[in-house]
Protein backbone atom coordinates (compact mmCIF):
# COMPACT_ATOMS: atom_id res chain seq x y z
CA UNK A 1 0.00 0.00 0.00
CA UNK A 2 1.30 3.44 -0.89
CA UNK A 3 2.27 5.81 1.85
CA UNK A 4 -0.10 8.76 1.46
CA UNK A 5 0.22 11.87 3.52
CA UNK A 6 -2.41 14.50 3.92
CA UNK A 7 -1.74 18.15 4.56
CA UNK A 8 -3.67 20.09 7.16
CA UNK A 9 -6.07 22.63 5.73
CA UNK A 10 -3.94 25.51 7.01
CA UNK A 11 -0.97 24.36 4.89
CA UNK A 12 -2.92 24.27 1.62
CA UNK A 13 -2.91 27.37 -0.54
CA UNK A 14 -1.36 30.72 0.15
CA UNK A 15 -2.98 31.20 3.53
CA UNK A 16 -5.36 34.01 2.55
CA UNK A 17 -8.75 34.00 4.15
CA UNK A 18 -11.84 34.88 2.14
CA UNK A 19 -13.01 37.29 4.80
CA UNK A 20 -16.58 36.06 5.00
CA UNK A 21 -18.65 37.18 7.94
CA UNK A 22 -22.17 36.69 9.12
CA UNK A 23 -24.58 39.33 7.84
CA UNK A 24 -26.08 41.75 10.31
CA UNK A 25 -29.50 40.98 11.69
CA UNK A 26 -31.18 43.78 9.72
CA UNK A 27 -29.64 42.59 6.42
CA UNK A 28 -30.78 39.05 7.08
CA UNK A 29 -34.29 40.15 8.05
CA UNK A 30 -34.71 42.36 4.97
CA UNK A 31 -33.64 39.56 2.63
CA UNK A 32 -35.87 37.11 4.52
CA UNK A 33 -38.91 39.41 4.22
CA UNK A 34 -38.31 39.89 0.49
CA UNK A 35 -38.00 36.13 0.03
CA UNK A 36 -41.17 35.44 2.01
CA UNK A 37 -43.16 38.04 0.09
CA UNK A 38 -42.11 36.48 -3.23
CA UNK A 39 -43.00 32.98 -2.02
CA UNK A 40 -46.41 34.13 -0.74
CA UNK A 41 -47.09 35.84 -4.06
CA UNK A 42 -46.02 32.79 -6.05
CA UNK A 43 -47.53 29.89 -4.13
CA UNK A 44 -50.38 31.38 -2.10
CA UNK A 45 -51.69 33.93 -4.59
CA UNK A 46 -51.04 36.97 -2.42
CA UNK A 47 -51.37 40.27 -4.25
CA UNK A 48 -48.17 42.21 -3.66
CA UNK A 49 -47.54 45.29 -5.81
CA UNK A 50 -44.46 44.85 -7.97
CA UNK A 51 -44.43 41.05 -7.69
CA UNK A 52 -47.11 40.12 -10.21
CA UNK A 53 -45.29 38.18 -12.92
CA UNK A 54 -42.80 35.34 -12.98
CA UNK A 55 -40.03 37.66 -14.13
CA UNK A 56 -40.52 40.12 -11.29
CA UNK A 57 -40.78 37.27 -8.78
CA UNK A 58 -37.47 35.89 -10.01
CA UNK A 59 -35.97 39.37 -9.78
CA UNK A 60 -37.27 39.68 -6.22
CA UNK A 61 -35.63 36.42 -5.19
CA UNK A 62 -32.44 37.49 -6.95
CA UNK A 63 -32.41 40.79 -5.05
CA UNK A 64 -32.95 38.98 -1.74
CA UNK A 65 -30.12 36.55 -2.44
CA UNK A 66 -27.73 39.26 -3.64
CA UNK A 67 -28.47 41.34 -0.54
CA UNK A 68 -27.71 38.36 1.66
CA UNK A 69 -24.51 37.64 -0.30
CA UNK A 70 -23.35 41.23 0.00
CA UNK A 71 -24.08 41.09 3.70
CA UNK A 72 -21.76 38.08 4.01
CA UNK A 73 -18.98 39.58 1.87
CA UNK A 74 -18.85 43.03 3.41
CA UNK A 75 -18.50 43.74 7.08
CA UNK A 76 -20.45 47.00 7.08
CA UNK A 77 -23.70 45.70 5.58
Amino acid sequence: MANTRTKPVSDIGSGHNMGLSAPSLITFLISFVIMLSVLFAKFFGATIPGLTGDTTQFAGLLVAYLLLTLGCLTRSL
